[in-house]
């Protein structure tokens, strides 16, 4: 996808859930981007958890869906990538609100820039255990069994989801994986990509990569709760953090 030499907002990360006063937070977040926005991008985990079933669907899902929706009208394209937290939004949600929404990652085209962007829980190949669970709950046979329980059964699941998921955004913040985020990074590298901007980390960060005449740099967002800080990506300007 193109973006020409339109301004770019990325954030991620947001783990909003039911009751949650960053709900509120996030969609007054929405109407004070800049007018002259060209997209925003998400890269996973509006929510502590979020499954593309109409009848799944709270209050809180509701209300910044809607948000989303007004921000569409002024023009803003949005564009989202599926995190650890999202299962099976393609069918419900892909066209509206988000133009484009990818399950892995998306390459984008910047002012003339390659740029790579995902959630970020693929990087470390290492984390097997990780990665299986993954396989196992974004599958299809996964997703048909599911939807053959009752609606309050699955409401139950999924509030317990919610619950062991948000126990897990601790559990890997005990350093980020440079080693394996630099193979993924070369490995871009090797296509053009000259930005990698990742989530799923909860860590801002901007890291330089070097291949032989090749460079490329990598930015990780922060969770946008913690500070509401996402990404710009502009023509003819380096990416940079900013905060609302």
């Amino acid at each position: 996808m193109n973006f020409g030499e339109g301004t770019i907002a990325l954030l991620g990360d947001a783990h909003l859930y039911e009751g949650d006063p960053e709900v509120r937070a996030f969609v007054d977040f929405l109407v004070a981007l800049p007018a002259d926005l060209s997209a925003l991008v998400i890269l996973g985990d509006l929510f502590s958890a979020w499954i593309g079933r109409r009848e799944l669907q709270r209050p809180h899902h509701l209300m910044v869906i809607e948000g989303l929706r007004r921000l569409r009208s002024r023009g803003c394209r949005i564009l989202y990538i599926e995190g650890n937290h999202d299962f099976y939004l393609t069918r419900l949600f892909s066209g509206d609100p988000f133009e484009r929404l990818a399950e892995r990652s998306l390459d984008i085209q910047s002012g003339g820039r390659r740029v790579h962007l995902a959630h970020g829980d693929l990087v470390n190949r290492r984390d097997r255990q990780y990665l299986a669970w993954r396989a196992v709950s974004k599958s299809r046979v996964f997703y048909s069994l599911f939807n053959l329980l009752p609606a309050a059964t699955r409401h139950t699941i999924v509030e317990g989801l919610e619950r062991r998921l948000a126990m897990t955004n601790f559990a890997f913040r005990g350093g980020f994986p440079y080693g394996e985020c630099e193979k993924y990074a070369h490995r871009q590298m090797e296509i053009g990509t000259e930005i990698l901007v990742f989530g799923h980390f909860h860590e801002k960060l901007r890291i330089e990569y070097r291949e032989g005449e090749k460079r490329a740099t990598g930015y990780v967002l922060p969770a946008w709760r913690s500070g509401h800080t996402y990404l710009t990506l502009s023509p003819g300007a380096a990416p940079a953090f900013v905060s609302l």
